[in-house]
């Protein structure tokens, strides 16, 4: 007949080893997995924002893209956010038990009353950014912030991006293909005008995107993502060729019935009819 024993030897006892196989020791996994470690060992993965909607009503998402070439657990990650005025961030919000985000993937995170498709948010919460509220995206063992849309110090505020007035408030921004990884400085991120910015700003409730990242993009003549504009014979954005005159030159001054010599010096002439 046997009877169980505890680490000391105690019969019944309930003493335990700790992680480094100390009986009774108060050694103890870290976040990184780490017996007794501080945290700092973890791997800082490359994600980054790679779409931020604010829309209509409820119609409130963001989407993380995985730029790296494994599968991250998000379980060592948080979004924070900054309501309106503040100095430092507010609210630090962990993920969904068991998130993973996949090698080239996405998770996107909406809004529990998103109106568009479901099926493309990996986890459904209340969110509340109005467009003037900052939002990071933190590597919590390293304290390590890895991109931000929007900015702390200037909180409270709707900012431009890509030159468009107030571009995070009602608009959907989605990163360029050309950027790899997270940029914590959101100035320089929005940018100034279409060409220098990180981001593409698309009309409120714009949701063609979801679900997947990169993506490419053209501009019309107008400026317009994706549109269908075009120059026509006189250069003209979206014209109708109407400064073109019967002899097909722009600005031209030429009308039907017109007699136009066509040879100078000369008493040939033609008619442009």
């Amino acid at each position: 007949l046997t009877h169980p024993t505890d680490c000391a030897g105690t019969y019944y006892g309930s003493l335990v080893e700790d992680c480094a196989g100390v009986c009774d020791g108060d050694a103890m996994l870290d976040a990184c997995d780490v017996c007794a470690g501080d945290g700092s060992s973890c791997v800082v993965s490359n994600l980054f924002f790679s779409e931020h909607a604010e829309g209509s009503s409820s119609n409130k998402y963001f989407e993380i893209y995985n730029a790296s070439s494994d599968d991250v657990s998000l379980a060592y990650y948080q979004f924070a956010n900054c309501s309106n005025a503040c100095d430092d961030w507010e609210y630090m919000n962990d993920f969904a038990d068991g998130a993973m985000v996949a090698a080239g993937g996405t998770y996107t995170v909406c809004h529990s009353s998103f109106d568009g498709d479901l099926t493309l948010c990996d986890e459904t919460r209340t969110l509340y950014h109005n467009g003037n509220d900052a939002q990071g995206l933190i590597h919590t063992p390293s304290s390590t912030l890895l991109d931000v849309v929007g900015d702390i110090a200037t909180s409270n505020t709707y900012w431009d991006v890509a030159g468009v007035s107030q571009g995070t408030k009602d608009h959907t921004i989605v990163r360029k293909s050309t950027v790899t990884s997270g940029n914590t400085d959101w100035a320089a991120s929005a940018g100034t005008n279409a060409d220098d910015s990180e981001w593409v700003v698309l009309p409120q409730n714009t949701w063609d995107y979801m679900g997947s990242h990169p993506h490419t993009f053209t501009y019309d003549c107008a400026g317009v993502v994706n549109g269908n504009a075009s120059l026509d014979d006189c250069g003209q954005c979206n014209g109708s060729n109407a400064n073109v005159d019967c002899a097909g030159n722009c600005s031209g001054s030429l009308s039907d019935g017109t007699w136009v010599n066509a040879n100078p010096g000369t008493s040939l002439t033609t008619i442009a009819a």
